[in-house]
């Protein structure tokens, strides 16, 4: 019975270890490396729509510097192109962007029209679902402001 006891406390007063397990992908650390993908409608034209797509590097914590291509989708010859820029996020909530926008097209003679325009846009998250959006768009022959509301899905 001594023996029983005896074994019994040496049992409970063993320490007992183990391995610690791999993180989960949630936990681990980001990236700086990320590829995007942004479309809104053309405020030039109805039932057009404009899409970036390209690849940002995060060079500090909250900004990303981002090169890319864009895509008119306009049947007035929508303008497609290049662009590069940088991003700053301010928190979840708030998001200011500055792009460079070049794009080269081609008229009825044959020849080649370049073009670059510049564009600051900001966007604050109201709700899981709705933005708030401000423009402000210079290309060499005009200007435009836009401000909007956005439903994001």
């Amino acid at each position: 019975m001594n023996q029983r006891l005896a074994l019994f406390c040496l049992c409970l007063t063993t320490s007992v270890s183990a391995a610690s397990l791999p993180s989960l992908p949630s936990e681990q650390i980001d990236s700086a490396h990320s590829l995007f993908i942004s479309s809104e409608p053309n405020s030039q034209a109805f039932d057009s729509w404009v899409i970036d797509s390209g690849y940002a590097y995060n060079i500090f914590r909250n900004v990303d510097l981002y090169v890319g291509a864009r895509i008119n989708s306009s049947i007035n010859g929508g303008k497609n192109g290049f662009l590069s820029g940088v991003s700053y996020k301010v928190n979840e909530r708030v998001l200011f962007k500055s792009t460079f926008y070049s794009s080269t097209t081609v008229d009825e003679e044959n020849r080649r029209n370049e073009s670059i325009s510049a564009e600051l846009s900001s966007r604050l998250r109201l709700s899981d679902n709705m933005d708030l959006h401000a423009t402000l768009d210079y290309q060499e022959w005009q200007q435009g402001i836009e401000v909007g509301i956005g439903f994001r899905f």
